[in-house]
């Protein structure tokens, strides 16, 4: 593939890209319904941050590119993405973070190309425009791929109502308790949000299981995101084996093997469809970082 010359609008773009991931999911993680935030999560702090990286975001916007309208957006755009994931249904995560992500994308190329913007202020550096484009994507792609990939499987989950449920036994008493013997506590909710650890069927989340998967969850799709985009794809398969074989004790039981496997497979086709992109974009915009991969292969 041939080098592509980087437009100043495209430039502009790849940075208001990775100004979005920072501010969306660099900056701090929004709640899921699942973590028992309850009485305890701070709320107003929360909802100070969320304004600060919103009007933030916003004002960088406007002193890179000098428009009110794109300020506006990436304010608003920042704005509505946990807006929508209280109001909507915790089953439509997936859908919503995928959609967010394609409409913040088109709508800010499309805003630029429309009224031709350009950097107007930008950090003097020996780095080509096609070598910051390619920074500013491969930093954006990160960024989601850790905490929007997270929302993804989480929704895939909650789809499948995989989620796992804390295991109980029945007293003498005839009541239901967890296996330490002590009564599950009634969660303290928030009005307005979804059951933080209960699912439909009044069972409790396993939430330490579930923030255990997560992180496993970002490592791995860190991972798969490199290599594919390095072209290694023969470690796929090694890493994937890898995680199957350290939780092989546990798959035994046939709730957690499917957690498991609808929680690998989404997280595993976050990661490809990051890495195919991210090597799309840099065979276009700098092939030098894949020039030692393409000569051993």
């Amino acid at each position: 593939m041939n080098k592509v010359t980087v437009s100043p609008e495209f430039l502009l773009w790849s940075e208001l890209c990775v100004l979005w991931a920072i501010a969306a999911y660099g900056v701090s993680s929004d709640p899921l319904p699942e973590e028992g935030i309850g009485n305890n999560f701070r709320w107003p702090k929360w909802k100070i941050i969320i304004g600060v990286r919103g009007v933030g975001a916003s004002l960088v916007t406007f002193v890179i590119s000098g428009s009110v309208i794109l300020s506006i957006w990436m304010l608003l755009i920042i704005l509505l993405l946990p807006w929508l994931r209280f109001k909507s249904s915790s089953r439509r995560t997936a859908e919503i973070e995928i959609s967010v992500l394609a409409f913040n994308i088109f709508v800010t190329h499309i805003l630029i190309r429309h009224w031709h913007l350009t950097l107007r202020h930008s950090i003097q550096t020996t780095l080509t425009a096609e070598q910051l484009s390619a920074i500013s994507i491969m930093g954006a792609t990160m960024l989601f791929v850790v905490r929007g990939g997270t929302y993804i499987v989480r929704g895939c989950l909650r789809k499948a109502g995989t989620l796992p449920i804390e295991h109980r036994k029945v007293g003498e008493d005839g009541t239901r308790q967890s296996d330490l013997t002590q009564p599950k506590l009634p969660v303290p909710q928030v009005k307005g949000y979804p059951p933080s650890v209960a699912t439909d069927s009044g069972n409790q989340i396993d939430t330490q299981e579930i923030n255990r998967g997560r992180l496993i969850g970002n490592i791995e799709r860190l991972l798969l995101t490199i290599v594919v985009a390095a072209g290694s794809y023969a470690a796929l398969a090694f890493i994937i084996a890898a995680k199957g074989l350290i939780r092989s004790n546990d798959l035994g039981d046939r709730d957690f093997a499917e957690y498991f496997l609808v929680g690998s497979l989404s997280s595993v086709l976050v990661a490809l469809c990051a890495g195919i992109a991210l090597r799309f974009a840099l065979f276009a915009l700098w092939p030098a970082l894949l020039s030692l991969q393409m000569q051993g292969s």
